[in-house]
């Protein structure tokens, strides 16, 4: 709340006239059902006022909630607003049907939002006074600089409105508007910048008006996602150009250069940033996020193997907090090789970091010795190999917890699986699916390998050492996993990456495959390379039997629900991909399908 007040403040000092602040700045906009607590909205309702009062000499608009006590909502509870604020010289602007405020038309309620459960729409309001939802929507008349200025305010999903009935911008377009501000609460993920500007573009032509952006910047969260939102603020001109952009990433009160676009002028863009690749931008994104989760941590603990995703999260851990605030735990037992015990070392003298050698082989005796003892003696490979991993997540669970009594504050310690295990459910719980964040679990095992050639290629060196990228990856929990001999995980990684991306992202199933299969296109629709399906699969039935444990695995929900917070890069699991406990499906037409390949002649 100060930080908004300061902001004012320092807008009025610079001789500026207008301020503008993000969608439901006053309170955040992931909370889940708090909004629901009716002292926390009188909280957010003392708030507003106290903007409105701050706005001596200037306009200032911002988004917050409006609450209507008298009246509830569709979830039957006190009715909420998501609205864009405005006020002027420490009083509302109004029109002829709204006292300083405009509720959010398109309230989303795909992928990680909610706003549907909790807010009231637009639509329904001006239904419910009987009149168009045009005339609800009047633009706001201010006087800025001695001229009459219609300021049109919208709500992040008003405008992305290709997938609703209602057309905001259009509503715009006939009502002679100057300026149409669009206050944000956009989530970064890849390709968003590119997909923001697009859909600006369209509404500028759409409303054949000129558009100022203002999306908020931080991490937040919905407990099983980690959402962090980047900011990059625009001007986007009535010709879809655009004029002006703030820092991407950065938080802070940046001024737009020319306001002169208002009244439909044609301008050269005065700043335009290239697009960064997409791991690039990945790399950056997680960076500032990973800096606002830990924020009030002082010490993180990170398990270190000699494989490839420790050493990234490793890595990027250390060049978002600093060397000083990252440990990293080695557990060998006696499947760990001579080979990744030396990467692993290699690695933390690379990052300078504090490194310790935890050897588990006498705790996973003496378990074994236990299980014995209890009248189990030969527990299964399987069994033995998740002792082991359980007792990983144990040890560094410790050494966060004697971080925290040595240094004091708040410490944890990092699940570094990656999107492709997280899919497959190749993890256990309580070993090396805990932690307190899994920054990489919308991050493809290939991607990994591009966020090292990216690492290095900045260090000019290879700070990831190049023998942790050449190793098979490998749990190293039997010896069945021994890397000197070229064995690893159970996973085809070039194949695998591209199947479940296309189940996750592509929303396909084993059906799909089935039917580029018989056509010949599997690898070319996949985005595989040639050959790959024959360099895995010597046979039809072998290729159908691992198609059908990769459904079942990617299927069940259970154990990957108890994951901790990932930050969403694409289409994450969590709430970014809604989840159910049930058994994996089989449709009628992949069976048919699977029974006309396995009968064909190969």
């Amino acid at each position: 709340m100060g930080e908004i007040i300061a902001f004012i403040n320092k807008t009025r000092a610079l001789g500026k006239k207008l301020v503008v602040l993000p969608e439901l700045c006053t309170c955040d906009y992931m909370l889940g059902d708090r909004w629901e607590v009716e002292a926390f909205l009188r909280d957010i309702e003392v708030a507003n006022e106290e903007i409105r009062k701050a706005t001596i000499g200037i306009i200032a608009i911002w988004g917050s909630v409006r609450v209507d006590w008298d009246r509830v909502g569709e979830d039957e509870r006190v009715r909420k607003y998501n609205a864009a604020m405005i006020a002027c010289n420490g009083e509302w602007v109004k029109t002829a049907h709204l006292f300083g405020w405009i509720p959010k038309t398109n309230l989303p309620k795909y992928g990680i939002f909610d706003d549907a459960r909790h807010f009231y729409p637009a639509s329904s309001l001006a239904a419910e006074l009987g009149i168009p939802l045009e005339e609800l929507l009047q633009p706001f008349q201010v006087r800025i600089n001695g001229k009459i200025i219609r300021l049109a305010l919208t709500i992040c999903e008003d405008l992305w409105e290709d997938g609703y009935s209602t057309k905001v911008s259009k509503i715009y377009r006939d009502q002679d508007v100057d300026l149409i501000i669009d206050i944000s609460q956009s989530p970064w993920t890849t390709h968003k910048l590119q997909a923001r500007e697009k859909m600006l573009r369209k509404r500028t032509l759409d409303s054949d008006c000129p558009i100022l952006y203002v999306n908020v910047v931080g991490l937040q969260n919905n407990a099983k996602n980690l959402v962090w939102f980047d900011g990059t603020s625009c001007l986007m001109g009535a010709d879809g150009v655009v004029k002006w952009r703030a820092p991407r990433h950065k938080a802070g009160l940046f001024s737009p250069s020319d306001f002169s676009l208002i009244g439909h002028g044609n301008h050269s863009p005065s700043f335009v940033n290239g697009y960064q690749s997409i791991i690039e931008d990945s790399h950056t994104a997680t960076i500032e996020a990973m800096r606002d989760f830990y924020r009030d941590y002082s010490r993180i603990v990170i398990g270190l193997s000699g494989g490839i995703d420790s050493a990234i999260s490793l890595a990027m851990h250390v060049e978002a907090l600093g060397a000083s605030r990252v440990v990293a735990i080695n557990m060998p037992t006696q499947f760990n090789s001579q080979t990744t015990r030396s990467l692993a070392a290699l690695c933390a003298e690379n990052f300078r970091v504090e490194y310790k050698i935890v050897p588990i082989q006498q705790l996973y005796e003496a378990e074994l010795k236990l299980y014995a003892e209890s009248g189990d003696p030969n527990p299964s490979s399987f069994d033995r190999e998740n002792f082991q991993a359980r007792l990983r997540g144990h040890v560094l669970a410790a050494q966060a917890a004697m971080q925290a009594t040595k240094l004091g504050g708040r410490t944890g310690f990092t699940c570094n699986g990656n999107k492709t295990e997280v899919a497959l459910n190749y993890f256990t719980l309580y070993g090396d699916g805990a932690g307190c964040s899994a920054f990489f679990a919308d991050y493809w095992k290939g991607e990994m390998y591009a966020l090292a050639r990216l690492i290095n290629g900045r260090a000019g060196r290879d700070i990831v050492p190049q023998g942790i990228i050449d190793i098979v990856p490998s749990a190293e929990l039997s010896s069945a996993q021994n890397v000197d001999e070229g064995k690893g995980d159970p996973i085809f990684y070039p194949y695998h990456d591209r199947l479940l991306a296309m189940w996750l992202e592509g929303r396909m199933d084993p059906t799909a495959i089935m039917r580029w299969t018989l056509a010949g296109t599997l690898e070319r629709e996949l985005g595989c390379a040639d050959g790959i399906v024959a360099k895995y699969f010597r046979t039809r039935a072998a290729f159908v039997k691992n198609l059908e444990w990769a459904w079942r695995q990617y299927s069940y929900e259970g154990k990957r629900h108890m994951l901790p917070p990932g930050l969403i890069r694409t289409r994450a699991f969590g709430f970014d991909r809604r989840e159910t406990i049930a058994d994996a499906y089989f449709t009628r037409e992949y069976k048919t399908l699977r029974d006309e390949y396995l009968r064909q002649t190969p």
